[in-house]
This record gives C-alpha cells, structure tokens and sequence, in this order.
C-alpha cells in the first residue's frame, strides 16, 4: 500500500498551533477508555520503549499517568519504569535498553492500583538491518528510479518505507512531502519509479532548484494487546534505518 501527505510550511505552522494539548490524569479514566500505542524501536545501538495514552482514541486527550498508575518495561532480567517525556502537544512515557538484538523481548505492564490490574504487552524485535543503497548525498533525475537495498533479508518480517521531501516552491515557499510503501516483502530490495511519485508531480515546484529526500526503511513486529485497552490500540517493535540528504533533480 501506498500513502502520500504533504504540507507547505505556513499552513503545517499554523496546524500545529490549532492542536489540542489536553491532559486528563489517569485517576479520572476507567481502564477500558484507555487507548495505548506501545511501541519499541532500535536504530542499532539501543533499544527504546515507548508508551502513549489517550483518552478513548488515537486523537483524545492525552492521559497523564497519577501516583497511583505505572508503567514499566522488562528486557532479560531489567526492569525499568517508565518515565515521561513531553514534547509540544504530545505526552509519553520512555525507557532505554540496551538490548537491540533479533528476538529480544519485551514485556510492558500498566499498573493501576485503584482498579487493581495490570495490562501487560509482549513486543519481540526483529532482525538488525543496514541499508545498503542508495547512499548519502546520491544524486537522481526525477526521470530514474530509486533502488532501495538492505541486509539480512528473507527474515519474514515486513517493512514500511517512508520517503520525506524538501521541495522549493516556485514563490519561494517551501513544500514538504511524504510518502510511505507499506507492508512490504522483506526480499532485499525496493524499486521506486520517482517519477510515478506525486511528490514531484506539482506544476507549482522550481524545477531549477533540486529536491532533498530522506529514507525511512522500518522492519517490523506487532506485539500483542492486552485487551483491556481500548479498541484500536496499537502494539509493534521494528527495527528503523534512516538515511538523509538524497538528491533529487527536477530538470
């Protein structure tokens, strides 16, 4: 599957000052309007566990744990709390470990002490990864394709790709875009036509100034859900490579 979003500077400034920051403490939630997205993610060096809480959805309030609630992860025979962490609008909470190894497991429990239970997820990484091509600062004619390579495939696991853009516009603004391969078979490569993206079909772009395009490659794993979550909650461990500053000519 394929995704495309893209915004102009202005208007994505003027978006995120319309969003909400609400924050409602978990004392004053019942557990089954707790949705959670429970996620652990290794660039290769470490691992992170990271835990977001909203109210009855995706896009409710943000839940703030009270001193009676906690979060807690468990990697071999480590257990760390989880601690919050803030930024913008958005409220976590994150543990670092360093474990990042294929199969790793990890065990998330949310305690709550009033209503006396415990949700537990179970996340297992998959294998590390390198991209292998393109490479940094690689330039590309709008008109080729982009050969995405990387290691120690055939793991039957899936990856997302996701590819983000900077673009000059012709009065100057600047355009950002994203578009993201979902799902795909983890065989070692990736063929991307870019000119079938949208993100450069605009007639609005300066064709004299060249693009810049970063690559997102994420194999992955969902986790389990406890089921006293909210439904649509969300649990998954990937493995993430990123590469910056690929060139993309227009013209």
């Amino acid at each position: 599957m394929r995704r495309l979003c893209y915004f102009i500077l202005p208007f994505a400034l003027s978006a995120l000052s319309g969003c909400s920051s609400e924050t409602t403490e978990s004392d004053n939630v019942k557990t089954q309007a707790i949705w959670s997205n429970i996620y652990v993610t290794s660039g290769g060096e470490d691992s992170r566990v990271i835990a977001e809480l909203n109210l009855s959805g995706e896009f409710g309030n943000n839940i703030s744990l009270s001193s009676s609630d906690t979060l807690e992860a468990t990697v071999a025979n480590d257990t760390k709390t989880l601690e919050k962490h803030t930024e913008v609008f958005d409220v976590d909470y994150r543990a670092v470990f360093e474990q990042f190894n294929e199969n790793t497991e990890y065990t998330v429990k949310f305690v709550r002490s009033e209503d006396n239970i415990t949700l537990t997820n179970t996340l297992t990484l998959p294998a590390p990864f390198e991209i292998l091509a393109p490479q940094t600062n690689q330039s590309f004619s709008k008109e080729e394709q982009l050969v995405i390579e990387w290691s120690n495939f055939n793991s039957g696991d899936k990856l997302d790709v996701k590819l983000s853009s900077t673009c000059k516009l012709k009065d100057g603004a600047t355009q950002f875009n994203n578009e993201s391969f979902d799902n795909i078979t983890d065989d070692g490569k990736l063929t991307i036509d870019l000119d079938a993206l949208d993100m450069f079909k605009d007639e609005n772009l300066n064709t004299r100034q060249d693009c810049t395009v970063d690559l997102l490659v994420e194999r992955f794993r969902l986790g389990n859900v406890d089921s006293n979550y909210a439904t649509g909650s969300k649990s998954r461990a990937s493995q993430q490579r990123r590469l910056k500053d690929i060139i993309v000519t227009l013209r």
